[in-house]
């Protein structure tokens, strides 16, 4: 094993506090299996206009608790440095119903709550056009829907969406992947999740949201007599 991948390997057994992930890290380690370390742990995933999109597991080259951890804490970087009033502001953040995405929003809400921003959080799964108009309609300086929409179900992925409910365009992916970056080694308070519906910072914006979305498209339908 080169030093780069030792050093990759070494990082994450220090970093990554999932016992699922961690533990197969170590284990391919223990086996000298470096191939599949290096497929894992060598190749980080692109973050582009889109976010991330990738099989779930280990690794840097997949979708699981530490990347998610360190993407949000990159992405929050990156938005403060955007919107001077962030955590006034604040971010909405929703899920859909596959495995991980609710608690992968908890840790990105939990972040964020970290950093003193006002967090709006979905407690129930719901369609991604809802998080785009929540964005507009509770006027955050972003959003996240943490989804894969109609990948495998082993897949899952971290769609980021900008002050005016779109998807964000070039170069905000560049600025934010530079953050990621600079923000890999994760701080102790982003893994603990625990306290994230009590906290004051966090709010549930449905049923309001719903009732308003509902009620726009109800008034945008044509009714004949």
């Amino acid at each position: 094993m080169d030093q780069k991948l030792s050093s990759k390997v070494k990082d994450w057994l220090e970093w990554d506090k999932n016992e699922s992930t961690r533990s197969e890290i170590d284990r391919l380690y223990n086996a000298e299996d470096w191939k599949t370390l290096e497929k894992l742990l060598m190749t980080r995933m692109e973050f582009g206009t889109a976010g991330l999109r990738a099989t779930m597991g280990p690794g840097y080259s997949q979708m699981n608790d530490l990347t998610i951890i360190q993407t949000s804490q990159g992405l929050l970087k990156y938005a403060k440095a955007q919107f001077k009033n962030l955590n006034s502001l604040g971010i909405i953040v929703g899920y859909d119903m596959r495995h991980n995405s609710k608690k992968w929003a908890f840790y990105l809400a939990n972040i964020f709550i970290n950093a003193g921003c006002k967090v709006y959080l979905f407690q129930d799964n719901y369609p991604t056009p809802l998080l785009a108009f929540g964005v507009r309609h509770c006027k955050t300086a972003l959003g996240v829907m943490i989804t894969a929409s109609h990948n495998p179900k082993e897949d899952n992925g971290y769609k980021v969406y900008w002050s005016n409910g779109s998807q964000i365009i070039s170069p905000h992916d560049k600025g934010i992947s530079q953050c990621i970056d600079e923000c890999l080694i994760p701080e102790p308070a982003s893994w603990k999740i625990d306290s994230v519906k009590t906290s004051p910072l966090c709010s549930d914006p449905m049923p309001e949201l719903l009732q308003t979305y509902c009620e726009l498209q109800r008034k945008a339908l044509c009714f004949t007599p």
